[in-house]
């Protein structure tokens, strides 16, 4: 008796018309190269920071002012009249 498995490590029974097999392996078919991956590449380091630069569309409209500012304004007004 010759046994030629594609498979090594898969068993199959039979008993009264059913069947059932157990495979206990690597994955790979008799005959296949074994899989060694390579090393993957050194991590780089990061980028140097770089500074922050001005926004590139200054605001055009006037900031806006706070209540309390607006009253201080009016009151300093009523006091130069």
């Amino acid at each position: 008796m010759i046994k030629s498995l594609r498979w090594p490590g898969s068993v199959t029974v039979a008993k009264g018309g059913k069947f059932t097999t157990v495979y206990v392996g690597y994955g790979l078919k008799k005959g296949d190269p074994s899989y060694n991956p390579i090393e993957p590449p050194a991590v780089q380091v990061d980028p140097a920071e770089e500074e922050e630069k001005p926004e590139p569309n200054p605001l055009t409209e006037p900031p806006i002012k706070d209540e309390e500012d607006t009253m201080a304004e009016n009151k300093e007004d009523d006091e130069e009249e």
